[in-house]
């Protein structure tokens, strides 16, 4: 029987952590079947042997193991082999260090995607585990199922991928191929080119910050440039998505960018090339006030040495 969803689910030395997103996997209750796709980038410690043992244990698991990196070669794994590959008519991500606490989770966001036909995207609440305890969001979002579309998305940043859950058909796979600064942003941008998001206000998941995190642990700088790089790009490639709301994200990203690039600057870090033409480039285009601010803080910790 063809599935009606496929979990796209990612994974790259996370032998630690993916028996729990499989256990959210294998804990869903749906009326629909569905497919199980992981994709591991070529793993070194002992996830693709776990992988593999689960595959031989349920026929809704598929594999595609590498055998080199690709992410390393700035090749977005979801566009090139996961989504091609995915039968469903949904797509539900999830990356293999998090994992899904609400069993009806998929059931949930499929029924509304189904009964809502302008809509495309769906993602929920989730928990944070940080190692030592979890933290919940506080969205304030003041309905139980609030749109999300160019004119509000980001803000708050309520988008996580383990949580998102989207049509198929509303993908523009060459489009998210051409992005030279692809990330998830990415395809949520172009997603909504065809129809609404949904915040649907219900925790179903849990993500993880962890030494081994792929992202979460990176530098202020980098998660601030490679998301206004991301933005813009996308932003770029879709007129429509111009809004009041993403101009200023963008903004707000790139000024983000160039306070983390003042502190490293102040702390007598020596920059890097990647960070001096930021810096350059960003304060050619950058309103009065942004420059004025950045140039009081350096002048203030100039004269504070």
């Amino acid at each position: 029987m063809k599935p009606v969803l496929t979990i796209c689910c990612t994974t790259f030395n996370q032998e630690k952590y993916v028996e729990k997103t499989l256990e959210g996997f294998y804990l869903q209750k749906t009326t629909f079947p569905i497919e199980i796709q992981i994709h591991d980038d070529a793993s070194t410690d002992g996830t693709q042997a776990i992988l593999k043992k689960h595959a031989e244990k349920d026929p809704r698991i598929k594999l595609i193991l590498q055998t080199e990196n690709k992410y390393s070669q700035h090749i977005m794994p979801w566009w090139h082999y996961s989504f091609p590959q995915a039968k469903g008519k949904y797509i539900a991500l999830c990356e293999g260090d998090d994992y899904w606490t609400d069993p009806l989770k998929l059931q949930k966001q499929v029924d509304f995607l189904e009964s809502n036909p302008d809509y495309v995207i769906s993602w929920t609440n989730y928990k944070i585990f940080n190692g030592s305890g979890f933290l919940s969001n506080q969205w304030k979002h003041k309905e139980e199922n609030t749109r999300i579309n160019y004119n509000n998305i980001f803000s708050p940043y309520c988008t996580l991928t383990l949580t998102a859950v989207f049509k198929k058909e509303a993908l523009n796979l060459e489009l998210l191929k051409s992005f030279k600064y692809s990330k998830d942003n990415s395809l949520y941008i172009v997603l909504l080119q065809k129809g609404s998001g949904v915040f649907m206000d219900f925790e179903s998941a849990v993500y993880r910050v962890h030494e081994g995190g792929v992202y979460s642990l990176q530098s202020d700088f980098f998660k601030n440039y490679s998301s206004y790089l991301n933005v813009k790009e996308a932003s770029d490639a879709i007129p429509e998505s111009k809004t009041a709301n993403i101009k200023k994200v963008i903004k707000s990203l790139g000024n983000a960018t160039a306070f983390e690039v003042l502190k490293l600057k102040n702390s007598g870090e020596e920059l890097s090339k990647i960070q001096l033409d930021f810096m350059e480039t960003y304060f050619q285009e950058a309103g009065l006030k942004t420059k004025f601010k950045y140039y009081k803080r350096l002048l203030k910790h100039q004269f504070l040495k």
